[in-house]
Parts: structure tokens; sequence; C-alpha cells
């Protein structure tokens, strides 16, 4: 193609072009380009599917409801964040579906994510995940099973019998949950010896325990020094124990009282 030949070329496509974007701006015509772009919040929802069991031949009550939950379990000094959740009621016997539609633009590089799930009716837990089920984010799998167990029940034998021998794992401090994995524990003898971990430091001591009546004595501890978290949860622990007159085991856990009967701690057994 000749010199000129293409200089024409040139000159008619950029009058063409000019012609078309004036005829759009006077209105007599207009040119419209479309592109065609995914949607983000689309291409961002994804589904987690699968199975909740459990091995106990029971039936629950009408009112019994399943929560499954996508959490972000990375921080040892804070809740869990809830990335998606469901709710099935009413459910049938296991094994139960269920399915999690989550946003996974919430998720974030290098942080831990987990499956929970808990079977409650009313106030009160019948079943609850004791092991973690990770979730990992890259490696989606089709199809997650979440084995949960049945919350042992109170002793029939009394309250005392199920206290003693035991070490109870903090769930609760004050109405402010606990650290994962911090193990905050309590121990309490026949003889009235009392010892365990305070989130940080080994300590020991005495408790008086007369039928629901519980009280606990000066306590002797280890001095190390541990980050301000554990330091802090520690310290709530022992706050507890000095403010605890009485206890009672509920749904297999150990609940501690305070002189108005409220509840300042709740512990399970540390298996």
């Amino acid at each position: 193609m000749s010199d000129n030949m293409q200089s024409s070329l040139k000159k008619n496509f950029a009058v063409t072009v000019a012609v078309l974007v004036g005829l759009g701006v006077t209105g007599t015509a207009a040119v419209v380009f479309t592109t065609s772009m995914p949607s983000v919040s689309i291409a961002a929802e994804k589904t987690i599917k699968g199975d909740v069991i459990y091995r106990e031949r029971i039936a629950l009550p009408p009112e019994a409801k399943l929560i499954v939950e996508l959490a972000d379990v990375s921080l040892a000094d804070a809740p869990a964040k809830i990335i998606g959740d469901v709710t099935i009621d009413p459910i049938s016997g296991p094994p139960i579906p269920f399915s999690i539609d989550y946003d996974s633009s919430k998720l974030e590089p290098g942080h831990t994510y987990a499956l929970q799930a808990r079977i409650s009716a009313g106030d009160t837990l019948w079943f609850v995940n004791e092991s973690r089920h990770s979730f990992d984010p890259e490696q989606l799998q089709s199809k997650y099973d979440i084995q949960v167990v049945m919350v042992g029940r109170s002793e029939t034998s009394g309250e005392a019998t199920g206290l003693f021998g035991k070490e109870w794992l903090a769930e609760d401090l004050q109405n402010g949950g606990v650290i994962d994995n911090a193990q905050t524990t309590l121990t309490v003898q026949e003889d009235g010896s009392v010892s365990g971990s305070g989130s940080c430091n080994r300590y020991f001591g005495t408790a008086e325990v007369n039928e629901n009546k519980l009280s606990f004595g000066q306590m002797g501890s280890t001095f190390m020094m541990c980050p301000p978290a554990l330091m802090n949860q520690e310290r709530k622990f022992f706050d507890v124990l000095t403010n605890t007159k009485s206890y009672k085991i509920e749904l297999g856990k150990l609940l501690l009282l305070d002189e108005q009967d409220e509840k300042i701690a709740t512990f399970a057994p540390n298996i």
C-alpha cells in the first residue's frame, strides 16, 4: 500500500470518528460502547456444603435448631469473627445437611478459618463440636462433615461428686469469653485442695465446699510474665475465685456464682 493511500485512510478514519462523536453530542445520533465486566459480588459469593452428624440415638425437642458458622479464629485474644452462618429449624436426625453462603472477599490472607456447629433447644445446649474443623479457602472441598457430641448431663448422685477430681477448663469469665488455646483450668479435690493454671502461672490453694456453697481461700502461684492478654485473663480468673460463693453443675458444665447468685464463670471438663 502506498504512503499516500495510508495517509488517506487515516484521514478518513479520523473524520468518521469525529462525525460520529459530533452526532452523539448534538443528539442526532449516538454511538454506544458496551463492555461485559464480571460482577465482583457474584464472583465473591461462595457456598460451603456438608452434613452435621452425631452418634447418639436420641429424640431432639421440637424446638431444637442447628447453627453452623464459618468463623475467623485467627485472633487468640478476641471473639471469633463470623464470616457466614446458617440456622436450620426445625431439624431431624443425623445426618443434617447444611449450606452456608459466604462472601470470599471477606477472607484475609494468612488468617485461620474453621467451621463450628451447635444444636440447642431454647437456652439449653445439646450438641457442640469439640474438635476444630479447619476450613482452607484455597482448597474448597465438595462436602464437609462436622461431628458434634452431646453435652454431658448433671451428675445424678449429687453435684459435689461432679465437682471433685476433675480438671475444669474455663469457657467464659465474667461474661467476657476467654482466649482460645489459653488453658485456664481449675481442679478441686475432695480434701479441699485446689490447683490449676491461671492462663500464665500455675496456682495452688484451698476451697471450702458445703453442698452447693463454694468459696476459695488465698491462692499461691508462680511468678512468670506472659503477654498482656494472658495476664489480663489470669487477673479476671483470680477475681472470679475471690467472688465465688456457690456453684452448680448444669448440662455437664461447672458454673461459678457470686453472692447475688449470678453466673460469673463457666467451665467444661478438660478432656
